[in-house]
């Protein structure tokens, strides 16, 4: 009878072990689940392809990670981002541009993500180089590349074709450039389309810069502009000549994008985010290629996509938002596909399913001479879009006539070094 007790005794406390644990099992796994916040400022309508890999993560992580997205353009994201981090609110992960870097880390909010990205993986050799090298500062690793979107070419293949003009040889240098624009201009239709004011035309406008030997748009050191001279003017004088000695380009013309969509304009110089709305247009049929070579050599306009950490000292949410880098990384291609931004990603890159994208071709051969914006902390108030912007201004002013490419160039050269020298 005794032993009977004992053996009852033992087996009750057995289930109670094995219950126990079960318990702290459970407990262990609940423990394991965490949260993370990730901020999206890709702009619409590109951002909900980002939302849709959001969505993938939290379906089939197997960390048990969910992540909480929020949405907003990108200047709330900046403003949000440093009174979100003094008071303990900041997001974990969250998309930034790589233009922004420079500005952010100074304000102390980014994480150094250098070894985290070792562990999962990420290699130097597995990226493009300006575009890994693009994304740490003093040799901290900031960010990881998601994308890059240089500016290209692009062009309506049937009115390439109702000119007279090869849409399979589309202009790659100034005097085809030219020479396809006047073809192109016929009656209430223009060669080229080209915005008077906003990013897009500086940008262009630098592009122009940079593919001369010697262009700079700021001098090594960071501290002064370098383009007030023959060569930022040369570059000016190029696009005020379209529209007023060729008369390739629409007067006053407001949204390139649109024209190009309409046939107002043959040809456009944009990124490739402008796929996504181009390709809703089943009539309209396009093609894109690398910048023409107006001047000595290839060089173009770009910026990326780029994923980064706020600093911490929570290590559980670090790792988490590493993994959630790693696995848009991962899904570049995704990216790529219905976002239209290149990836940056050697082995995306060189796959099949990449080279099938036959539009994202002109982009991708693009990316060995693509310029970021200096890296320099007052980003916004040199390289910003707004209409007081200095580069602004100056496109506007010489697209309007008002100024002189000569008298353009020196203003803004003058207001960007005292920017600079307040830096």
């Amino acid at each position: 009878m005794k032993k009977l007790l004992l053996v009852f005794e033992i087996l009750m406390v057995s289930v109670i072990l094995v219950v126990f644990s079960m318990g702290l099992s459970g407990n262990a796994l609940a423990a394991s689940k965490i949260e993370i916040t990730f901020w999206n400022g890709v702009g619409a309508p590109e951002n909900v392809v980002l939302t849709e890999l959001i969505s993938k993560f939290n379906e089939t992580n197997e960390y048990g990670i969910h992540v909480n997205e929020e949405i907003m353009d990108w200047s709330t994201l900046y403003t949000k981002l440093l009174l979100d981090y003094r008071v303990g609110a900041a997001p974990d992960v969250l998309t930034m541009q790589q233009s922004a870097l420079t500005q952010q880390a100074s304000f102390g909010v980014l994480a150094d993500i250098g070894k985290l990205a070792e562990e999962v993986g990420f290699k130097k050799e597995d990226f493009v180089e300006t575009a890994w090298e693009g994304t740490q500062l003093n040799g901290t690793r900031y960010a990881i590349p998601l994308d890059m979107h240089p500016l290209a070419l692009y062009y309506n293949t049937k009115l390439f074709r109702d000119a007279g003009l090869d849409p399979d040889n589309p202009p790659k240098d100034g005097e085809e450039f030219l020479s396809c624009a006047q073809k192109l201009t016929k009656d209430d239709r223009y060669g080229f389309g080209l915005a008077y004011s906003g990013g897009i035309p500086f940008r262009i406008w630098m592009s122009l810069v940079w593919q001369h030997k010697d262009g700079k748009i700021l001098t090594d050191d960071l501290k002064r502009a370098a383009f007030d001279n023959q060569i930022g003017i040369e570059s000016l004088q190029f696009l005020q000549d379209l529209v007023y000695k060729y008369e390739v380009v629409p007067k006053e013309e407001a949204s390139p994008d649109d024209d190009f969509v309409k046939e107002i304009v043959a040809m456009n110089i944009t990124g490739p985010w402008a796929m996504y709305d181009f390709n809703k247009y089943e009539s309209l049929e396009y093609g894109t290629t690398p910048l023409p070579v107006i001047y000595d050599q290839p060089a173009t306009w770009g910026d990326s996509h780029v994923l980064v950490l706020t600093a911490t000292d929570n290590v559980q949410k670090m790792e988490a938002g590493m993994k959630l880098i790693k696995f848009l990384s991962d899904e570049s291609l995704i990216w790529t596909q219905k976002a239209g931004h290149l990836p940056v990603r050697k082995e995306v890159l060189e796959s099949e399913e990449f080279k099938n994208l036959k539009l994202s071709k002109a982009f991708a051969e693009s990316l060995p001479f693509t310029h970021y914006y200096p890296p320099i902390v007052k980003r916004e108030e040199v390289f910003g879009r707004e209409a007081t912007s200095p580069l602004v201004v100056m496109i506007e002013s010489v697209m309007l006539n008002r100024e002189t490419p000569e008298n353009a160039i020196r203003k803004a050269a003058d207001t960007i070094n005292q920017i600079l020298a307040e830096e």
